[in-house]
């Protein structure tokens, strides 16, 4: 059964998504489900996270459904997440047991210094009777969107660079095939002093910071590589990518906290 519905956060489309494509994060923020393992392309297995090499988003995970107080029911299932299109974040998952396939998008339309995130939840389920005795009626596409992701967007998420932002500049924006996609990202490395390049394909996400031209720090997939090792994942891939260039204003950063520490200052004066 689906339910969609939409709010504004204070956040940039960024913000948004470095947060939303954390699945450690989301699962937290979902609370029914818990990460057991992680598939390992190295190994072609799942593993404990303390074990990975290689990871790949494709998790074996824990349900827990129910009411927590008295009556819960558990069972092992699997998650696939984050996918990553234009300006989609998608997650989906079922039971091993065939009573729940769900599927999440949140879809991300920057409005300015806010963004717009359309949460919309499929579920398809079959509990039978005994779980429905234990459960109720339990619309869960609607208790997920209500009752877990709109609350905390409303309540707790925190932009991990909240008054910088602005700072950050967006500079350019490609879409393409991953080989026009490389030649592109070397072209822009060498214009951007100080920033950054975002790098999603159906499957990955890349991060870079750029230092002077060069890449100073390297994610694949959340995890720290490299810098060089960023081309040669890409000659591996397949499919359109894009590629989101930004800059960033450091006199501008600089000035915004040394009023928080003039603050700071006259307060212990």
């Amino acid at each position: 059964m689906p339910y969609a519905e939409e709010m504004e956060v204070k956040a940039n489309r960024y913000q948004l998504l470095s947060f939303f494509i954390d699945p450690v994060r989301f699962t937290g923020i979902l609370g029914h489900l818990m990460i057991v393992n992680i598939f390992d392309k190295t190994e072609n297995k799942f593993v404990t996270m303390g074990s990975l090499k290689n990871p790949e988003n494709k998790f074996k995970v824990l349900y827990v459904i129910g009411d927590p107080e008295s009556r819960v029911t558990t069972f092992s299932g699997t998650m696939e997440g984050p996918m990553l299109t234009f300006n989609t974040i998608t997650y989906k998952g079922e039971g091993d047991n065939g009573k729940l396939i769900w599927k999440i998008d949140l879809i991300l339309t920057e409005l300015g210094r806010l963004t717009r995130i359309k949460v919309a939840v499929d579920v398809k389920q079959s509990f039978g009777f005994l779980d429905k005795v234990r459960m109720g009626d339990f619309d869960f596409a609607t208790h997920l969107v209500k009752e877990h992701i709109v609350p905390f967007l409303r309540f707790y998420f925190k932009p991990s660079i909240n008054e910088e932002t602005p700072t950050l500049n967006e500079v350019f924006r490609f879409r393409g095939s991953v080989e026009e996609v490389i030649l592109k990202l070397r072209e822009v490395m060498v214009n951007i002093k100080q920033g950054g390049i975002i790098i999603l394909g159906d499957d990955y996400n890349i991060m870079t910071s750029i230092v002077n031209g060069e890449v100073s720090h390297a994610q694949i997939n959340n995890m720290d590589v490299p810098g060089n090792e960023i081309f040669a994942y890409l000659l591996k891939a397949s499919g359109n990518v894009e590629l989101i260039a930004y800059d960033i204003s450091l006199d501008e950063l600089i000035f915004k906290n040394l009023k928080k520490r003039l603050e700071e200052v006259k307060v212990r004066s």
